[in-house]
């Protein structure tokens, strides 16, 4: 089962966030609570203060097509929370299965099985092993014709009108043992790491757990994926990779997954730096408090490998966030229900953990019903460390430049905003310290260099040779702003009462 179910020119039903929550205080008290957030919770950012007006300028004159290139070429640190086998284009799997000899379920028979789904696809020996009738509806991938494969694409992307029970329960199990191909999956890094290197970002993170490669030892998974990334192209990309291992949260061996996870992390820290909790959170097998006896153990074990849990992935009021900020997590996946909880963001405005906030994946699953009403800035203007990441990019058809344009069209970022996002990407990521200086070194230049080309006499024609490539979301997300003008926002005006 899939552990998720459940070059730019410069590179070298939701709570609204403007309202109330359980903790009422005067607007005086709120606006106290926010300015020591400023002054003692947001690290110092690296934007030059003259470079301000030029972005105020830019963002509330450029069209909204003018805007996204802009952010397009807009120097973006890390992509710290996705899911890699879904953050990438669903082509790349269709082809990649063709060519590897894989079937795909065309059709659904009536076989007496508990659960069937099509478009499930396996390797020719695990079709084997299914009764005869469920064999007789498997299909070569390199036989579909044109309406198979398009019928194949759309069942492995996200369409606005399915929910979250389609992408959890069907959906992302529909890779079936691709996810399993350490060819594909060394391969389909690459193709990661060039997307992150067209959008102008610096470091993937992502969530790539070898220890169920078909025909490998765990170890030799590692070794499969740390030859691939010792190739010329990947290395081209200058996008360093580091990894985490998963385990599904509500499965009833889940402690074991955790142990081995821990133990797989440690003897694999030159790529692997942390172990994730991944799954649905309204199944009550998979609430946080069941693997606080195990992790208080493994972290005792196994100091340095570094733990990042999602949490908060609901748009109802839960302990979830809280209780896994107690199991340790040094950072929070989602977190998208924090501000409903006053002791989680207490502990979150202490500015010792991030969010890894990911606006389009939780408009696409329902867990906000309006990207205005997302209380990201609310995180932001209190303190709170927060980066945007990608989530499931190839799966919802979206990119980064996708999440920073939402959050500062909507949003009405600073430079300075924009800028500290980014660092803390870096700040916050598990890569190891020598990485992360160089990571960080390479941040200021870009931003330095952004500014110097978009304060200059000709920034027009820089600005026109930029070419984007929009995703799927891309014009929705258009939509959002008034041409021309960037949303204001409220959060700056009322702070949040938290």
């Amino acid at each position: 089962m899939p552990r998720r179910a459940q070059k730019s020119p410069f590179h070298g039903n939701s709570q609204p966030a403007t309202g109330s929550s359980r903790v009422s205080r005067s607007p005086l008290t709120a606006g106290i609570i926010f300015a020591l957030g400023v002054l003692f919770a947001i690290p110092p950012a690296s934007a030059s203060d003259s470079f301000e007006p030029h972005w105020r300028h830019l963002k509330s004159t450029l069209s909204n097509q003018d805007l996204y290139r802009l952010i397009w070429a807009l120097p973006k640190g890390g992509d710290l929370h996705n899911h890699h086998e879904y953050s990438i284009p669903m082509s790349f799997w269709l082809e990649g299965a063709a060519r590897h000899g894989y079937l795909t379920r065309t059709k659904l028979s009536s076989c007496g099985e508990s659960e069937a789904f099509q478009w499930l696809t396996l390797r020719p020996d695990s079709v084997k092993k299914l009764s005869a009738c469920a064999q007789r509806d498997f299909t070569p991938v390199s036989a579909l014709t044109e309406p198979q494969r398009k019928a194949w694409l759309a069942a492995l992307t996200l369409d606005p009108t399915e929910s979250r029970d389609e992408f959890f329960d069907r959906l992302v199990r529909r890779l079936g043992d691709l996810e399993r191909d350490p060819k594909l999956m060394g391969d389909a890094l690459v193709i990661a790491q060039t997307q992150l290197q067209s959008e102008n970002a610096l470091y993937l993170e992502t969530q790539l757990d070898p220890r169920e490669f078909h025909g490998l030892t765990e170890d030799q998974g590692a070794a499969a994926i740390r030859s691939r990334l010792a190739r010329q192209d990947s290395l081209a990309t200058r996008i360093p990779v580091r990894m985490q291992v998963s385990a599904l949260r509500f499965l009833p061996g889940a402690e074991n997954d955790l142990r081995d996870g821990f133990a797989f992390v440690q003897r694999n820290r030159d790529l692997w730096v942390g172990v994730n909790l991944v799954g649905r959170e309204d199944n009550p097998d998979g609430r946080p408090a069941r693997f606080a006896t195990a992790l208080r153990q493994l972290r005792q074990n196994y100091p340095s490998v570094h733990l990042s849990l999602h949490a908060g992935e609901s748009s109802q009021a839960d302990s979830h966030v809280l209780d896994t900020l107690h199991l340790g997590a040094e950072r929070i996946g989602h977190g998208t229900n924090a501000y409903l909880d006053p002791e989680a963001m207490k502990i979150l405005r202490e500015g010792r953990r991030l969010v890894e906030v990911s606006l389009t994946s939780n408009l696409a699953l329902g867990y906000v019903s309006d990207l205005r009403r997302h209380p990201f800035p609310t995180y932001l203007r209190q303190g709170i460390p927060v980066c945007l990441n990608t989530d499931d990019r190839g799966v919802m058809d979206s990119n980064l430049t996708d999440e920073y344009f939402a959050a500062i069209s909507l949003f009405d970022l600073s430079w300075d905003e924009v800028v500290q996002i980014g660092r803390w990407s870096l700040e916050f990521s598990f890569a190891e310290a020598p990485l992360k200086k160089e990571l960080l070194t390479r941040y200021a230049a870009n931003v330095a260099e952004f500014e110097r080309a978009f304060s200059a006499a000709d920034w027009r024609q820089t600005l026109s040779r930029i070419r984007p490539q929009p995703s799927g979301t891309t014009p929705r997300l258009l939509h959002l702003r008034q041409p021309g003008q960037s949303q204001p926002d409220a959060t700056r005006k009322s702070r949040p009462n938290l």
